[in-house]
């Protein structure tokens, strides 16, 4: 799978969860992407809970002390176990817990405590319940190796006891130090879109301190860019990592909106607007290759930034500006990027079904009327709540077969768009084959539809150049 981070929405979101919160605030108990586990009752930021709920306090001048060099036995962590939940959970569930992370995951006593979201179990059972879940499985996406996986699972197996290993160095980097974020863009950013209070693009969002945990909440813009003008690359713009789960940038050619507005958000724009860009943790800079530019519409065009907040630990603090910044060109690059849409809307998920396979077909009769070659940068699959795995076969007319998407595990709360190391070039005659997985525990059978109770089965796939495709619908319709 050739697939190197998250850009988003994931059409959704990567984290739920709750983050951690002052000693004597009550720990909330919302599961999540980030923050799946719950947050138990725990002490002040590095400080420790043993099992009979009092502190801990290590003496620095004995063997195991906090001042002796290099020794780290007061986690409580085995060496190896520390060092793959760092690489595994450390984005969210470093010592300062991140995008909707209920609770840091460096120390034995933070694994040991009551989960919030079932206190008769400590964390760490929860925790090996969704590592190992076919449903929401944690870290998302299963983006952890399977042997750091397989030593934290055999840990928790074996009984989760405590350890005195003295590791001796720092834990690995859990990835989240990437050079992310406007500063880091080779460019000059002309526009930015950010969360805003309601008639105010200055004044930041009031994310409430009740009522959002699972907050969809959509700001809305008209178009900044000129006829003609295209971004050669943009970045996330994260302000208050403690509570921002996603987001989602979308571009609608009409609509009932006014400038500055914040509105719910519906569930159809990811059928009635053009997906443009999207972050989630873990997703990085986007830059373009130096011919390539992607198309924004028009200034009668409106732009509506969709971001999924999580706000389960109550802050009362919570103000948020996050969003994207662009760098464009006002002089046209010979090759247009845009989204082409795979998959299909002939949905019929029977009840009961488990593993029921849905089919969309971008057949080699339909990209042999393509003028010429379309390269695919990223994938943004979509499906709703019944969606449980999701892939993308490239079968090549010539003969060969390469795989584009490949999500094993999706989940609704934790949807992506996935930029691909290089881009995939796809001939014409070539076949686009997107296969959607549901479970269905209703009694009805579920069809296509914008409602969350109804289904998708969509691929949107960044490509160029797709202003030589006078159809960016491709298999859907059967």
């Amino acid at each position: 799978m050739r697939l190197r981070g998250l850009l988003i929405l994931t059409f959704a979101g990567l984290m739920g969860g709750c983050l951690a919160a002052e000693p004597d605030d009550p720990r909330c108990t919302a599961f999540g992407g980030c923050g799946p586990w719950g947050g138990g009752a725990g002490g002040d930021e590095g400080g420790s809970v043993g099992d009979d709920g009092d502190e801990d306090e290590p003496d620095p001048d004995e063997p195991g002390g906090a001042d002796s060099a290099g020794d780290t036995a007061d986690h409580g962590l085995p060496c190896d176990v520390r060092d793959a939940l760092a690489r595994g959970c450390g984005e969210c569930h470093g010592a300062a817990p991140a995008f909707g992370a209920p609770m840091p995951l460096t120390r034995y006593d933070e694994l040991k405590v009551p989960a919030g979201s079932d206190p008769t179990r400590p964390v760490y059972e929860l925790m090996a319940e969704r590592m190992t879940a076919e449903v929401g499985m944690m870290p998302p996406d299963g983006d952890i190796t399977d042997e750091d996986a397989a030593v934290i699972l055999e840990w928790i197996d074996q009984g989760a006891e405590r350890s005195e290993q003295r590791c001796g160095d720092e834990p690995p980097p859990d990835g989240s130090d990437v050079d992310v974020g406007p500063e880091h863009l080779p460019c000059e950013v002309t526009q930015q879109m950010t969360a805003h209070a309601h008639g105010s693009l200055q004044q930041p969002y009031a994310v409430p301190q009740q009522g959002a945990d699972n907050l969809y909440q959509c700001f809305v813009f008209r178009s900044p860019f000129a006829a003609g003008e295209q971004a050669t690359a943009w970045a996330p713009i994260i302000d208050d990592q403690r509570v921002v789960h996603h987001w989602i940038l979308y571009r609608a050619d009409s609509g009932n909106y006014q400038d500055g507005s914040v509105i719910p958000c519906d569930v159809g724009l990811q059928i009635s607007t053009e997906f443009v860009a999207g972050w989630a943790p873990g997703g990085e800079n986007v830059i373009l290759p130096p011919d390539v530019g992607l198309e924004l519409g028009t200034p009668n065009d409106w732009y509506l930034l969709q971001i999924h907040y999580n706000n389960s630990a109550n802050y009362s603090d919570a103000f948020d500006s996050s969003g994207v910044a662009f760098c464009s060109t006002p002089n046209p690059r010979p090759k247009t990027a845009g989204v082409l849409t795979l998959g299909t809307t002939s949905l019929a998920i029977p009840p009961g079904a488990v593993g029921h396979e849905e089919k969309g077909t971008c057949g080699f009769l339909s990209t042999l009327s393509w003028p010429g070659p379309m390269h695919l940068i990223a994938s943004s699959p979509h499906m709703h709540k019944l969606g449980r795995g999701f892939r993308t076969v490239l079968e090549r007319f010539a003969a060969g077969t390469e795989v584009v998407t490949d999500i094993p595990v999706f989940d609704y709360e934790s949807q992506g768009m996935y930029l691909h190391d290089a881009p995939i070039t796809v001939n014409p005659g070539d076949t686009l084959r997107s296969t959607c997985v549901f479970d269905n525990p209703g009694e009805e059978t579920v069809l296509f539809g914008e409602g969350t109770n109804d289904e998708m089965c969509f691929n949107f796939v960044l490509a160029y150049p797709i202003d030589q495709l006078s159809n960016r619908n491709c298999g859907i319709i059967f």
